[in-house]
């Protein structure tokens, strides 16, 4: 008798979780193309910055991770190969083949001193 009550307050308690978001609604630098001018932004204050149609510079570490993520981040995290560290904005559109000093070790790629022209959105 204890068993069928059991299994059915196992699948009522189941079924009260919370939902599984569908999407993200983490901020992205959108790459647009135009100079630029000055050391921008750091990566904190550009999560801050509220999306507007503004067109920011920001500066960071450049990361891309094995499965193609492209990310600017505030700091390297001291390893080998360096990690993003400290706060982080996805990056789209970006030209890869634009960026100086790009280093590879086994799947990931960075890059250091990196100042990228976009909206955040």
């Amino acid at each position: 008798m204890r068993f069928p009550f059991l299994l059915v307050l196992v699948v009522v308690l189941a079924g009260c979780g919370s939902p599984v978001p569908t999407s993200s609604t983490e901020p992205v630098l959108v790459i647009t193309d135009g100079a630029v001018e000055g050391p921008g932004l750091s990566v904190a204050d550009a999560l801050g910055h509220q999306a507007t149609d503004d067109i920011v510079t920001v500066s960071g570490a450049l990361f891309i991770a094995a499965d193609r993520t492209v990310l600017l981040c505030d700091a390297i995290a001291e390893s080998f190969p360096p990690q993003c560290g400290g706060e982080r904005i996805r990056v789209e559109g970006l030209d890869l083949a634009a960026i100086p000093g790009l280093q590879t070790e086994g799947e990931v790629s960075w890059a250091e001193g990196v100042t990228l022209l976009g909206s955040v959105e």
